[in-house]
């Protein structure tokens, strides 16, 4: 991405976050960034496609790099620490991103955007989902117990990270071992009723 073309998405991130994607428009995009209307087409082809360049790219990386822990073989408990980093290191890498992201994937699924993003947000869902199993069959949780494990880790994961998009707190990768450590003991395998 050129250095206009990154000034222009820097600029769109921010207003959508503020703003909201539909209520933001293209003219006041191309006015903070102190470009014309032209020039924002000419980089992004639409405001759609200025928001995709924001959030497709990014989120297929965040799906590609959960997806490489779980074809690493390693550890299923570093596995779900690395998930945990890696959706933590996603929102603090552009904050104002992430509030788009978050708008959009937690919005209505009118637009072609959130439609794109909810297929991310499935295959994310899978590989958490498969890392779960993964910790039960390690012997880890109980089998029966991983639905319910997979839909805290979640919940952990979206509570921090709107702490830390709204109201100032912390993400970083000691927060992931602590989240991650404190539902594993809610939830260990030894813990059955």
């Amino acid at each position: 991405m050129s250095t206009m073309a990154r000034q222009i998405a820097q600029v769109a991130a921010r207003l959508f976050a503020a703003r909201g994607y539909d209520a933001t428009p293209v003219r006041a995009i191309a006015e903070a960034a102190g470009v014309t209307k032209p020039t924002l087409y000419y980089y992004f082809g639409s405001k759609e496609g200025l928001a995709q360049a924001l959030l497709k790219v990014p989120i297929a990386r965040l799906v590609e790099t959960v997806r490489g822990l779980l074809d690493e073989a390693i550890d299923p408990v570093a596995t779900i620490q690395g998930i945990v980093e890696a959706h933590f290191a996603f929102c603090a890498e552009d904050p104002d991103r992430a509030r788009l992201f978050y708008a959009v994937f937690f919005g209505p699924l009118a637009s072609g955007l959130a439609a794109e993003l909810d297929k991310y947000g499935h295959e994310l869902e899978a590989i958490e989902d498969e890392a779960g199993q993964r910790l039960a069959r390690a012997g880890v949780i109980a089998p029966e117990r991983v639905e319910a494990f997979v839909m805290a880790l979640r919940g952990m994961i979206v509570i921090h990270t709107i702490q830390f998009l709204y109201r100032g707190g912390e993400l970083g990768p000691e927060l992931a071992h602590r989240i991650v450590a404190d539902l594993l003991g809610g939830f260990g395998a030894a813990d059955r009723d």
